[in-house]
């Protein structure tokens, strides 16, 4: 089975190669992120996405060709700032300061760094 770190860098590059005002993904960990069940979950600030002030969160069960349930939410560059300053307004454990990915990282491993597209 694909451990979740590799499982994790497909939808991310995927959605850089189709999404072209997609900035950053962020992988959100959690403390349970060993078990097989916790989802892989990913905060994408998306220059083209519509501000609304909260974060909807799409969620997607496991497939053959990704083993671990996601979940995606999308945010703008604006309210990625609003949510660093008042984390509160995020869902319940979503804290985008734990790992991140770029469309300039993610080749390499594609996580930490802090350049942006």
């Amino acid at each position: 089975m694909q451990d979740k770190n590799e499982a994790a860098r497909n939808p991310v590059k995927h959605h850089f190669e189709i999404e072209p005002k997609l900035h950053v993904a962020y992988r959100i960990l959690s403390g349970n992120e060993a078990s097989p069940s916790e989802p892989i979950k990913l905060l994408e600030v998306n220059a083209s996405t519509m501000a609304t002030g909260s974060v909807e969160i799409f969620a997607f069960g496991p497939s053959g060709e990704l083993p671990f349930a996601v979940q995606i939410a999308e945010i703008t560059p604006d309210e990625l700032e609003t949510f660093q300053r008042d984390p509160r307004a995020l869902p319940d454990g979503w804290d985008p300061s734990t790992r991140k990915f770029t469309c300039a990282t993610l080749p390499d491993e594609g996580l930490g760094d802090t350049c942006r597209c």
